[in-house]
């Protein structure tokens, strides 16, 4: 189905640029919009434990294999390196870019590059869709990415960077 009338109202996503639209205002107008059947099938993404279809389902694929690497070069510059399992499918675009956002000393510059790879996925999932079922998908997929920076703040931080210390504190006192 296309869904040109839709995207008219939608403004543009550009990568590290907050959005002028929330997931919450996104889905809102999509639930208006979609068949109940339809606007499941949308939000889906965000319950890891609904079997996705499709578009959602590659991105899947592609974020498993995308965490697999970055856990391999974190074990690797640790000197930890064991060799995790080696998965079915092979994204080179991951193995190319993936050094250079290693090499940042930033962690949030690393993320960002990690999330410009994801941007890249995503753009060639919505290679020959246009305004239908799969660019709504793609584009909800982009403004999750975008909205995840905007949730970030300093309580917040501290609060997950406390948790995890603690956390680590206790492996260690059990050794």
């Amino acid at each position: 189905m296309f869904y040109g009338y839709l995207f008219a109202t939608l403004p543009t996503l550009k990568c590290g640029v907050p959005a002028e639209i929330t997931l919450a205002d996104f889905d809102k107008i999509a639930g208006d919009v979609l068949s109940r059947r339809r606007f499941e099938q949308l939000v889906s993404w965000d319950d890891p434990k609904v079997q996705v279809k499709g578009v959602y389902r590659e991105m899947r694929e592609f974020d498993r294999f995308l965490k697999l690497r970055i856990a391999e070069n974190r074990q690797e510059k640790l000197g930890l390196f064991t060799g995790l399992p080696q998965p079915d499918d092979f994204y080179s675009e991951v193995d190319f870019a993936l050094p250079a956002a290693a090499a940042s000393d930033d962690p949030l510059e690393r993320e960002r590059m990690v999330d410009l790879i994801r941007w890249g996925k995503i753009d060639d999932l919505e290679t020959g869709h246009e305004m239908d079922f799969v660019s709504l998908c793609c584009y909800r997929l982009r403004l999750a990415s975008l909205e995840k920076y905007h949730r970030r703040n300093a309580v917040d931080g501290t609060a997950v960077f406390e948790e995890t210390v603690n956390r680590l504190s206790g492996v260690i006192n059990e050794m």
